[in-house]
């Protein structure tokens, strides 16, 4: 899991208090390469849903745990005013509550349009519900949940348990009777977006914001979590964007699940002047929402 995990480091807002839960991520990085090198790593197998689907030896759970320990030490960010936020939770069937928020302009009104936003391994919900209203302001609900484990909510994260709990948020948004409901995932979040628990066709269109096309080899994940397995041959409502200066997931990690999505007829926008989403500035950051907010209107 050592890249995936590396996704959302800058914006963690890492300071002196976190000092030593990034020695341990950057020392268990280094242990899960020796591994590999030395050919004694084995994937991990089974069918349980709680069970550890990459790495050896109980790495994935260790830096998930790390990553959730830098997300939730992190501070709160202040909505911005004029806005609802109304606070859900998501029950799963094994137990676990899953909180977010839904944004919207009005508590009693409700646009035909939904948007679930699928966030960066480290950030947390409450952090950036404020931002998000971009999307409100182009006549979106949004929907954002703390992944398990994250925030207020329950469980302990994993990637098959956090891929997979997604199918419970969509359908509690359905439950809400949108029109249409719009898919957009970041960094980790657009893993999960082409994720094998989700179904793409039941999205008006999706967005895959800085996300490669598979998972590093030395992740020691099965296949079926890396992007471009799950793409259908029909790909005209997936958008998937890189950028020239994205030192967490290169853009050249990303150019095959481009190419891949611009044969099945959707966009593969790449922006030189992109770093990696919600780190590179505001101005970045308006721009790229306008960008998946464009092209979702263009198939609504």
């Amino acid at each position: 899991m050592a890249k995936i995990l590396l996704f959302a480091l800058p914006w963690a807002g890492l300071d002196r208090t976190h000092d030593q839960e990034v020695i341990k991520l950057f020392r268990l990085v280094l242990t899960v390469t020796f591994l590999a090198i030395s050919g004694i790593a084995n994937p991990a197998s089974g069918s349980d849903k709680d069970e550890q689907v990459c790495g050896i030896f109980g790495l994935e759970s260790e830096m998930f745990d790390t990553w959730r320990g830098i997300a939730n030490r992190a501070g709160s960010v202040r909505p911005v005013d004029g806005y609802q936020y109304e606070a859900m939770t998501v029950a799963l069937s094994d137990g676990v509550t899953l909180s977010g928020y839904r944004i919207s302009t009005s508590v009693n009104h409700t646009p035909t349009r939904a948007l679930l936003f699928l966030q960066g391994n480290a950030m947390r919900a409450d952090q950036l519900r404020g931002v998000l209203t971009y999307f409100v302001d182009r006549g979106f609900d949004v929907f954002i949940f703390d992944y398990r484990g994250y925030g207020m909510s329950g469980g302990t994260p994993l990637l098959k348990t956090i891929s997979s709990d997604q199918s419970s948020v969509i359908s509690a948004i359905r439950e809400r009777s949108y029109d249409q409901i719009f898919l957009y995932g970041i960094s980790i979040g657009g893993i999960l977006a082409l994720g094998p628990h989700i179904q793409i066709g039941a999205f008006e269109a999706i967005a895959v914001d800085s996300s490669p096309a598979r998972l590093p080899w030395y992740a020691f994940c099965p296949s079926e979590y890396d992007p471009i397995a799950n793409l259908p041959n029909e790909a005209s409502k997936i958008i998937v964007i890189s950028g020239g200066r994205d030192t967490v997931i290169q853009a050249s990690d990303v150019e095959p699940l481009g190419r891949a999505i611009e044969a099945g007829g959707g966009e593969h926008r790449h922006e030189p002047n992109f770093g990696h989403p919600l780190m590179d500035g505001p101005t970045n950051t308006k721009i790229r929402f306008k960008i998946v907010a464009d092209f979702f209107e263009q198939r609504d």
